[in-house]
């Protein structure tokens, strides 16, 4: 089986149908880490889903080879669920009125999504990367462009909101 690395490079290289592996290879992690980041939003993770394949491929060459293609590629969802995150509050900041609201169905496990329930957008994004997906305070940093001491207060602070 032939490393991330290595379909990154043959897809650089032309090899287009090379990137196709990497989108069955993460298609469900990346749908996963949407619907934590959403709280079960189906339709909301499979843009982000979307979006974040779509950015991958178009910005493929630059790719850094020093980190791995799953830690790249969780950076690039990560900043796309911001970047929808705001352009959905865009359009909500407005006067409710009368107008029919959206309430989105959830699926899947619930309990974990009515957890995370009281914490912000960005709460939400450091839980789920530190304690679902495990990743270090310092990668954490550096995909949401802070600094790690930031990181670790703003973690302290959602875990306070949890208790």
């Amino acid at each position: 089986m032939e490393t991330d690395e290595e379909l990154v490079r043959r897809a650089l290289k032309g090899g287009n149908h090379h990137y196709g592996i990497l989108i069955q290879r993460y298609a469900d992690y990346l749908f996963g880490l949407g619907m934590r980041l959403t709280a079960g939003n189906r339709e909301l993770a499979e843009d982000i889903s979307q979006q974040s394949f779509l950015k991958s491929y178009s910005y493929r060459k630059s790719f850094d080879s020093r980190k791995t293609y799953k830690y790249w590629l969780t950076g690039i969802a990560v900043n796309c669920f911001k970047d929808m995150i705001k352009k959905e509050q865009k359009y909500t900041d407005l006067e409710a009125g009368n107008e029919p609201g959206y309430a989105p169905q959830l699926e899947g496990n619930t309990g974990f999504f009515s957890l995370i329930k009281p914490l912000t957008e960005d709460e939400k994004i450091l839980f789920t990367l530190k304690y679902v997906y495990d990743y270090q305070v310092s990668d954490i940093a550096d995909f949401l462009d802070l600094k790690p001491g930031t990181v670790k207060s703003k973690i302290s602070r959602a875990l306070e909101k949890l208790k």
